[in-house]
């Protein structure tokens, strides 16, 4: 039933709210409690002063006490009072409910004497028949009822029984209730507010996402408040781009493999046929197209080979080795197998290697970083131009605020070739982009060189940066920490 956060968060202000709102009226009601007999008191003795006054009036009339007490049954009836004449040993001689008329009731000594501090009688007593009664009373003078032409000193006491003397603190927890449930309602109406103030930002959310689920990645939240869910916001439009970015990047990637795959196909299919049909009759074209065949089988072999390498490492099935690696000789190394192909293309070939501090990594598979960068600086520098390789002992960035810099190996290769527009400088490291978009380079490659090198130099814990200025050049710099 309450399966939405909004009904449970009203739900649970609901019980809140009731919880407090009943705790508050128990207080009141004990923390009241010792005020409703003084409350009572203090009505009665409002009352006793000017009845005192009526019944002494009465009596100089010659009214006996049964006859004041009918003359005040109209006023007791109106003020829901009860009035009581007694005589100082208690005698009752008139009761305006005709209930103790002529019974003698028991005055404890210390409430029936007049009280120091008040100017009248008060105190509590029981009727013969169980009542429980409090009174506040005035002593006052009748005439003698037995015709002596004296004076009496009786005791005129105004009374009420005790369920009525909480007449005065029931109404006020009515009131006090009626406060309650309006306080309740006004609570409940802010509840709802917050409650859809916090639901609807998370429905927005619910509902992006589920357009995302649908292909629509075109999603992007604009949330102010609370804290909470504006930073929930914030983090689902970066969920939201990437999702989109990668969806893109795997259209991309299907998109330029068809593209990889079909061109070789397509050559070796057309060559197959030829050498079939005998349009390749003579052995030299026989030979020719045998060969566009082995090549573009290499290709294809050369592509799959990359993309499982790029697969192993986006799922970690690849582990670098971890041991010691002499930088300066991986480095000679490449540029001794690429010197050949440097002399080939009419480029000068260098390296400058420094002093460089341990290095503890994969040493094949650092070597075929340096191999690829070095390579592709050769096939994009003109005959006449330079590719120079060289090698320091660099001081890293601190990892944390606070930690040492940690040592390590910068290498860089940099070429005198045409150089890389801005446009595309930033996506070279991305599988399958060229920059050439026409695919009619000099190389062979699929664009995943670069991308696997920046994998496995990151799998190392290094860095992969590159600069390039056209007309200028470009520079591929790779950083990398050094062993403890």
């Amino acid at each position: 039933m309450f399966t939405s956060l909004r009904s449970r968060l009203i739900v649970s202000y609901v019980v809140i709210i009731s919880i407090c709102l009943i705790l508050v009226g128990l207080i009141l009601i004990v923390l009241l409690r010792p005020f409703q007999t003084r409350l009572a008191y203090l009505n009665l003795a409002a009352k006793a002063l000017p009845t005192a006054r009526l019944v002494r009036e009465l009596s100089l009339r010659g009214l006996t006490a049964e006859e004041i007490g009918q003359q005040l049954e109209e006023q007791t009836q109106e003020d829901g009072t009860r009035i009581l004449i007694l005589t100082p040993r208690g005698e009752v001689l008139a009761d305006t409910e005709d209930k103790l008329a002529g019974q003698v009731l028991q005055l404890p000594a210390d409430e029936t004497r007049r009280e120091t501090r008040l100017p009248y009688l008060r105190g509590q007593l029981v009727t013969p028949d169980g009542e429980s009664i409090i009174y506040a009373a005035l002593p006052t003078a009748l005439r003698d009822p037995g015709g002596s032409g004296g004076e009496q000193r009786l005791v005129v006491a105004v009374t009420m029984a005790r369920p009525r003397a909480v007449t005065f603190l029931g109404d006020l927890l009515v009131q006090l209730s009626l406060a309650g449930l309006v306080a309740f309602v006004i609570s409940i109406l802010l509840a709802y507010l917050i409650a859809r103030s916090i639901a609807r930002p998370l429905q927005r959310v619910t509902l992006a996402t589920e357009k995302i689920a649908r292909g629509d990645y075109d999603q992007q939240l604009k949330i102010t408040s609370p804290d909470e869910v504006r930073r929930l916001a914030a983090s689902f439009n970066v969920m939201a781009q990437e999702v989109k970015v990668s969806r893109q990047a795997q259209r991309d990637f299907v998109a330029n493999v068809s593209h990889e795959i079909k061109t070789p196909l397509t050559s070796i299919q057309g060559f197959s046929q030829a050498i079939l049909d005998g349009t390749a009759g003579d052995g030299e074209a026989q030979r020719h197209a045998a060969q566009i065949i082995n090549d573009e089988a290499e290709r294809m072999t050369r592509l799959v080979n990359e993309l499982l390498d790029l697969a192993k490492l986006d799922a970690g099935q690849i582990v670098m080795a971890q041991e010691p690696v002499d930088m300066g000789q991986l480095l000679r190394g490449c540029v001794e197998k690429l010197t050949p192909q440097a002399a080939k293309g009419g480029v000068e070939l260098r390296l400058d290697l420094g002093a460089l501090p341990p290095l503890v990594g994969d040493n094949d598979r650092l070597a075929q970083v340096f191999t690829n960068l070095v390579d592709n600086a050769l096939k994009h520098t003109p005959q006449g131009g330079r590719v120079t390789v060289a090698a320091r002992e660099a001081m890293g960035q601190p990892v944390r605020k606070g930690e040492k810099a940690v040592p390590g190996i910068e290498v860089s290769v940099a070429d005198t070739g045409s150089g890389i527009p801005p446009e595309d400088l930033s996506r070279i490291f991305e599988r399958f982009y060229q920059v050439d978009k026409s695919r009619q380079r000099k190389s062979k490659g699929a664009g995943l060189g670069l991308a696997i090198a920046k994998e496995i130099v990151q799998a190392h814990g290094g860095q992969i940066k590159a600069e390039s200025v056209v007309g200028v050049g470009t520079k591929l710099t790779v950083t990398l920490p050094a062993s403890a």
